[in-house]
C-alpha cells in the first residue's frame, strides 16, 4: 500500500507532454482583480497574499501538494497525509498512512467521491460528493490563489472576528452564501482559517520555496492538529484523470 500511495502521488504530479507544451506556449497572465466586495476587505485579502509569497507567485498556480503529519486525539498513531489539490477546479486526492493504517480519499466531478481504506474500495454517496464540490472553492489554499488571480467567483467582506480586536475576512460565493473566513494578525498573516464546518488556529508562516504558509494548525476544540512537513506547487495543469479511482475499482 505504501508503494501504491507514493506511486499515485508521483503520477498525479507528472504533467503530460501535451500539457507541458501548452503551458510553455501560453504563459499565465495576471489580470486586474475582478473580486467583488468591500474595497478595504479586498485590499486586506491581497495583503495576506503578499505576506504568503505574493500575487505573481500564487496567481499562476494550478496545483499544490501538501504533506502534513496529523495527530488526532483518539488515535494511537499519528499519520502522514499527502494531499494534491487542483487549484483550478474542485478536485482533491489525499493519501494517509501510518505503520498500522493506510487510506486514500478523493473527489472530483469526473471520478465522484471514493475511498480506499486498508485495501477496501468504496464510492461515497451523492450528497457527500455534492458537499465536497460545494465546499471546494473555500479551501484555504484555493482562497489564497483566488485572491491572487482576482477570481470573480469570490466576494470579500469584513465580519466580526472572534479573536479580541480583530475583524475577519469573509468569503462569499456567487449565491451570496458565506463559504469561509480568515483572521489576520498585524503583519497581515493568517492566524485563523475557518468555514461553517470547521475552525483552525494557525501557527507562524514557514517558507517552502517561494511560498509562505502556516507551519501548523490546531482544530478549534483540540480534536486534531497538524504540522506542515513539505509543500510544492506548480503552474502546469493537472490531468483530471489523476483524480479518478484505480482502474480495477472504477465502475
Amino acid at each position: 500500500m505504501r508503494a501504491f500511495v507514493f506511486a499515485l502521488v508521483a503520477a498525479a504530479l507528472a504533467p503530460s507532454a501535451l500539457e507541458s507544451a501548452a503551458h510553455a506556449a501560453e504563459p499565465t497572465k495576471i489580470q486586474k482583480s475582478a473580486i467583488r466586495g468591500e474595497p478595504a476587505a479586498i485590499a486586506e485579502a491581497e495583503a495576506m497574499v503578499e505576506s504568503m509569497g505574493g500575487k505573481s507567485i500564487w496567481a499562476p498556480l494550478q496545483w499544490i501538494h501538501l504533506v502534513h503529519e496529523w495527530y488526532p486525539w483518539n488515535r494511537v498513531d499519528s499519520y502522514v497525509e499527502n494531499e494534491i489539490l487542483d487549484l483550478a477546479g474542485p478536485r482533491s486526492w489525499a493519501g494517509r498512512e501510518s505503520e498500522i493504517h493506510q487510506a486514500i480519499r478523493a473527489y472530483s466531478p469526473e471520478g465522484k467521491r471514493w475511498t480506499l481504506e486498508d485495501g477496501v474500495f468504496a464510492y461515497g454517496d451523492a450528497p457527500s460528493l455534492g458537499n465536497d464540490l460545494k465546499r471546494a472553492p473555500f479551501n484555504f489554499y484555493r482562497l489564497v490563489r483566488g485572491v491572487a488571480a482576482g477570481d470573480s467567483f469570490y466576494e470579500v467582506r469584513f465580519g466580526e472576528g472572534d479573536v479580541p480586536g480583530t475583524r475577519r475576512l469573509e468569503f462569499y460565493g456567487p449565491d451570496g452564501a458565506l463559504g469561509g473566513w480568515v483572521i489576520l494578525n498585524a503583519r497581515k498573516e493568517p492566524i485563523v482559517k475557518a468555514t461553517p464546518d470547521y475552525r483552525y488556529t494557525l501557527g507562524p508562516l514557514k517558507r517552502f520555496g517561494n511560498l509562505r504558509v502556516p507551519s501548523w494548525g490546531v482544530y478549534d476544540n483540540g480534536y486534531t492538529r497538524y504540522e506542515m512537513i513539505s509543500l510544492t506547487a506548480g503552474s502546469t495543469a493537472l490531468d483530471q484523470s489523476k483524480f479518478m479511482p484505480p482502474p480495477q475499482s472504477a465502475k
